[in-house]
């Protein structure tokens, strides 16, 4: 009962962050109609590239599992991703989804500890490829301007700074991070490090998480090279994604190297702030907020948003079906029940 309140409460903080946004625009109706107008072609080529996204997401991740021994059939790779799309779209976090895709595999294969090894490196390795995609796109844009050769100036020059700012702060902490995770010398000693900061009790647990997942891939670079290449392609076709959804509904109002400066910032917000299922109001926030440091009117970052928002519900009401149906297990097991040595089951073809 008190989780099913603590839904409705983040469902309606979804919804009111939506209706605020909302109050905030000069024309709604004429939203509404650039929606109903939008480009249907190009709307379905741009849930084209979602669904291809998703799909590689499976795909690479598969290749860290291969690494570590856990041969899985791309079907039951593409099960999983899928399922875990859904979750991702209809919980209040990204989170659900890499969860629910870990503890289906755990139940699946009875290694645990490499389940869950094999999420953390796959969510570490994706996001640090999008901020650095970030980072370029952005660094691009500031010293030649955007695409048509217009120069930032003004308000609009101090936002892209800004951009650059912040995606190469973060891109540099994550490699570094990456580089200390795969020594055991810098690993101790960033934990020792952590151990005398004021949030140690926070900040060291996530570390160790981290250094344990790392543990199994430490030699394994080819496959650590593949899923970074897995996780730039899905940068290239989520962006793909948003600028077809801007093209649909407003032709040549934002370039694909703009959309490659913000889309992880979209999806970095989507992360940090669990507020609503699925990230509903907090996404087309983001949307909205984003589209305005680049100079795109408010209106085109809320339809895009909410455009992008509804293809992702689509595009992921597959992984709920097979989730109902039992394509993948919906007995989620605690990971403290599963014991790591026992033998894996044969998968299901």
């Amino acid at each position: 009962m008190k989780n099913r309140l603590i839904n409705l409460l983040k469902l309606a903080v979804g919804i009111g962050l939506l209706y605020w946004l909302f109050q905030k625009l000069e024309d709604p109706v004429g939203l509404w109609r650039q929606i109903v107008n939008a480009d249907k072609g190009l709307l379905l080529a741009g849930a084209g590239c979602y669904a291809a996204a998703v799909a590689l997401s499976g795909i690479k991740w598969g290749i860290l599992l291969r690494a570590i021994g856990i041969p899985v059939p791309v079907p039951r790779l593409l099960a999983y991703q899928w399922v875990a799309e859904f979750f991702n779209n209809f919980l209040p976090a990204q989170v659900g989804g890499d969860v629910m895709r870990g503890y289906a595999l755990a139940t699946d294969t009875r290694r645990t500890a490499d389940a869950a090894a094999s999420v953390l490196i796959d969510r570490f390795i994706g996001l640090m490829v999008f901020m650095l995609s970030a980072a370029l796109a952005s660094i691009v844009m500031l010293f030649w301007g955007r695409p048509n050769g217009q120069r930032f100036t003004g308000d609009a020059l101090i936002s892209m700074r800004f951009i650059v700012a912040g995606s190469v702060s973060i891109s540099l902490t994550l490699f570094a991070m990456l580089v200390a995770l795969l020594s055991r010398r810098l690993k101790q000693w960033v934990e020792k490090i952590l151990a005398y900061l004021p949030l140690s009790k926070h900040l060291l647990p996530i570390w160790q998480k981290l250094a344990a997942a790392f543990n199994a891939y430490r030699h394994q670079y080819r496959a650590l090279v593949l899923t970074a290449l897995g996780s730039t392609l899905i940068v290239i076709l989520t962006s793909i994604n948003i600028w077809l959804i801007a093209r649909a509904i407003t032709p040549d109002s934002i370039s694909l190297l703009e959309v490659l400066a913000i889309n992880p910032i979209i999806v970095l917000v989507g992360l940090l702030v669990p507020l609503s299922p699925g990230g509903l109001g907090v996404r087309q926030g983001a949307f909205v907020a984003t589209f305005a440091l680049i100079g795109a009117r408010n209106e085109l970052g809320l339809a895009v948003g909410l455009l992008q928002q509804f293809i992702g519900y689509l595009v992921s009401l597959p992984g709920g079906l097979l989730w109902m149906r039992g394509g993948v297990s919906r007995n989620i097991v605690r990971p403290s029940a599963l014991s790591p040595e026992a033998p894996a089951k044969p998968y299901p073809r």
